[in-house]
């Protein structure tokens, strides 16, 4: 797995498009907590949970927000 960087890591406690990013890798840096992904509207359409230190790769719309405590995200883009 390859990862290259689009852009800034950011705090995603509060909802954010990450930049309007397609692809975002997501690590929690506190306890186990609940990642949103919503609509651009607010609403939630999907969620998971992260466990204190783990990373994800997540695939988005680029006005769907993601949310969650102690995570952060970075726009990247993904090769398997």
């Amino acid at each position: 797995m390859q990862i290259k960087l689009k852009g800034a890591e950011v705090s995603i406690a509060s909802a954010n498009t990450v930049g309007g990013a397609s692809t975002v890798r997501v690590v929690n840096i506190g306890a186990a907590a609940v990642l949103n992904l919503a609509y651009a509207n607010g609403t939630v359409y999907a969620n998971t949970t992260v466990s204190n230190t783990e990373s994800i790769v997540i695939v988005k719309g680029p006005t769907d927000t993601l949310a969650g405590a102690n995570m952060k995200a970075a726009p990247v883009e993904y090769r398997g």
